[in-house]
């Protein structure tokens, strides 16, 4: 007798224990050889949004070059409107010089009062300044990174002097060039030679600098003007939207190039080997940490540009471009558009 012939009417056929292994078997396969498809098509989104971001910057930083006949100061003193200045005050980075080139007037008119970073106060940031240092703007953060959307000192924890703040971060930086920060600028022929530790080749951006177009000898598509930045963990201060030592990079080192960055204030989980955005630990006295080396000092860091992006970092060249460069793209190259004056022949590819 046959099974259809042996089973009781109104029972239904069911699946046998070894049929439903199979099934579960052949949806395991299929999720797993779909879902690095989405998950690229999910960062595909999200660089194209990250693209997005820094060539508005872009755009923003030659409004202001149209307004005032230079980009931005890197960081640096200005007391009248957004143009560069001088006195005893601390210094704005160029980024917060943007506000009325990113649709943040309101920002622009509460920061206009307060030229200097602790200006109106003795014992902190006036109240009044706090909407410019707290209030997010998402276009500044790329999707990519998820440390970016983390606010520095988000749970309390970093320095007691900015206790007070939890500040949205940046995920983009200007181009200082090669070398510290506030390093001895030299000429970019010393590249050939090897600069020493306290030595800077000038980029676009400086100390109460920022170029013209007609500074950038070696022409505006060959030279770098923006890139992407790794922020990491909290209290790391790069990326710090507000503090002259956070949105800044230098071509020391290739994109994502895991030498570990000349941070003052490095979170302890960017101390530790295996952080996408190593820095050296310690503090401002110079004390060493995980990595070895000794701590720069006040306004010498260097940071490296990273990214999240598989492969590279997206990045703005001073004529307004955006494009992908290559993590692989060789030393010298990344170096030559690091540099706005220094004669080199760049490649067509790189």
């Amino acid at each position: 007798m046959s099974d259809r012939a042996a089973r009781p009417h109104g029972v239904a056929a069911g699946f046998t224990l070894v049929e439903l292994l199979v099934v579960i078997t052949i949806i395991g396969i299929l999720i797993a050889l779909l879902l690095p498809a989405v998950q690229s098509a999910r960062e595909a989104a999200r660089r194209m949004q990250c693209t997005n971001n820094i060539k508005q910057l872009a755009l923003a930083v030659h409004l202001y070059h149209n307004a005032y006949g230079q980009f931005p100061p890197g960081y640096g003193y200005f007391k009248s409107a957004y143009g560069s200045g001088s006195g005893s005050e601390p210094e704005w980075p160029w980024c917060m010089r943007l506000f009325p080139y990113v649709e943040q007037q309101a920002l622009a008119d509460v920061m206009t009062p307060y030229w200097g970073f602790y200006s109106g106060t003795t014992a902190g940031k006036p109240t009044a300044l706090l909407p410019v240092y707290e209030t997010r703007i998402a276009s500044w953060e790329c999707p990519s990174d998820p440390t970016a959307a983390r606010r520095r000192n988000e749970t309390g924890k970093c320095m007691s002097w900015s206790s007070d703040l939890k500040t949205p971060r940046l995920s983009y930086a200007a181009n200082m060039g090669v070398g510290p920060m506030e390093g001895t600028i030299v000429s970019p022929g010393r590249l050939l030679t090897g600069l020493s530790s306290s030595e800077r080749v000038a980029g676009v951006f400086g100390y109460n600098h920022g170029a013209r177009i007609a500074d950038v000898t070696d022409g505006t598509s060959n030279t770098l003007m923006l890139s992407e930045l790794i922020c990491g963990g909290e209290c790391t201060i790069r990326c710090a939207k507000y503090y002259d030592e956070g949105p800044v990079f230098m071509a020391d080192y290739c994109p994502n190039d895991l030498t570990p960055d000349l941070v003052r204030h490095c979170d302890p989980a960017d101390g530790l080997p295996g952080a996408p955005a190593p820095c050296l630990r310690g503090n401002v006295n110079n004390v060493g940490g995980t990595f070895g080396g000794t701590l720069t000092k006040l306004n010498m860091v260097v940071h490296t540009a990273r990214s999240m992006h598989p492969g590279g970092v997206n990045v703005a060249l001073c004529d307004g471009s955006v494009r992908f460069v290559a993590e692989t793209i060789a030393l010298r190259t990344w170096q030559s558009l690091g540099t706005p004056a220094g004669g080199e022949v760049v490649p067509a590819a790189y």
